[in-house]
């Protein structure tokens, strides 16, 4: 920017760089001094020049805190070190991690023990930060600068987003926004969104790669927050490729969505199709998941005489806790014969075998599944065996 003025003043002025020596008054070209209006405008781009260069100025610079001691991995399997930028005016906060062999000059002993007066850069396409400070125990923490990449300023401003603030080209430097990205959104059918919505498709992984492989499978034109939320819960082409394989066609997104967060998976499908369940509806399939239906719980119950259960049956076990180790138990105390809706009944009333067993000590009547709840509803009614 600094060069960017003396430019100007030096473009403005050319004519009178020879008679730099004569009276200030002398030096101003003619048509300047003649057109007041003219010198006015000069005097403003040079106000707001230098005004800008100014702001930009306080605005790049900041402190950082970083905790290099806990690293962790991302998805591509790389030690990720937490950092946390704050601008010097403090109005502005980020924190985000950073792969360790990106922090171009971080001395390995910043890593784990102690570093005096560190100097290193992390690069983005939007510009470069540099760090100053010093690091203890592998605790640092220091002042930073950021200097954006004038072309990429210039290549976005070509894709529709001029005017962005130096807020605005931290966030798309720590998020990794690059050109490309945006270019290839617009390209596959999502030009002119909102800063927002570019920050969030990169930070969820909506590449342009990501919405042209899901129209490939059958999901064009998707709005962009539902995108987003496809890309949060890892409704990716990938297992929508997995689940038409296994005969589940036409999803809406928001059932896609739900079977990513129940974990209907391709897998849990194909096991209870193996035992039966075909074409079951997808609510149902979310149902299950929900109420932890299992393929290996629906195995135990056919082996204790509960075989070819409905849906709606098994789901109603697992709300009312009708385990197969439930059932055992009420074997064992003599209920040989019971139903599943007595099953349920039992355990609605709080009836286990301990409670049959108390009653039975107590000296009360309890041969069937109807006299256990009974009791538990209406209290001691019958008459003991020793009356």
């Amino acid at each position: 920017m600094r060069k960017a003025v003396v430019l100007a003043l030096t473009i403005l002025f050319a004519p009178t760089i020879g008679a730099a020596v004569l009276p200030r008054r002398q030096n101003a070209p003619k048509a300047l001094l003649s057109n007041p209006v003219g010198l006015r405008s000069v005097h403003s781009a040079l106000s707001v020049a230098l005004a800008l260069q100014s702001a930009q100025s306080a605005a790049y610079r900041g402190e950082w805190t970083a905790e290099t001691r806990n690293t962790w991995q991302g998805d591509d399997g790389e030690p990720r070190v937490q950092f946390n930028l704050r601008t010097s005016a403090g109005d502005s906060r980020w924190g985000f991690g950073v792969r360790l062999r990106d922090l171009q000059g971080l001395p390995p002993a910043a890593v784990a023990n102690m570093a005096n007066d560190v100097q290193f850069a992390w690069t983005r396409e939007a510009g470069t930060f540099r760090f100053n400070g010093s690091f203890d125990q592998g605790r640092g923490s220091g002042t930073y600068t950021f200097t954006q990449d004038q072309t990429f300023v210039n290549n976005m401003a070509g894709a529709g987003y001029k005017n962005l603030t130096v807020d605005d080209i931290v966030r798309l430097a720590v998020i990794d926004v690059t050109v490309a990205h945006v270019r290839g959104l617009a390209q596959a059918g999502y030009p002119n969104l909102s800063l927002d919505d570019i920050v969030r498709t990169r930070i969820h992984k909506v590449t342009p790669e990501f919405v042209r492989d899901l129209a490939a499978v059958g999901y064009k034109g998707i709005d962009v927050d539902d995108l987003i939320r496809m890309g949060i819960h890892g409704a990716t082409p990938e297992n929508i490729k997995a689940l038409q394989a296994q005969g589940i066609r036409g999803l809406p997104v928001e059932d896609l969505i739900k079977f990513r967060i129940h974990k209907v998976t391709p897998e849990f499908i194909r096991a209870i199709e193996a035992r039966g369940y075909k074409n079951v509806m997808s609510e149902d399939l979310v149902k299950m998941r929900i109420h932890k239906v299992s393929p290996e719980e629906i195995d135990q119950l056919k082996t204790l005489g509960f075989g070819g259960m409905s849906i709606d049956d098994l789901v109603k076990f697992r709300i009312h806790k009708v385990t197969p180790d439930y059932i055992k138990q009420m074997k064992d105390v003599g209920f040989v014969t019971v139903s599943e809706d007595q099953l349920v009944r039992m355990r609605i009333h709080k009836v286990d075998a301990r409670f049959v067993r108390d009653a039975r000590a107590d000296g009360l009547t309890i041969q069937t599944p109807g006299d256990a709840v009974d009791l538990a509803i209406h209290g001691p009614r019958w008459r003991r065996r020793s009356d």
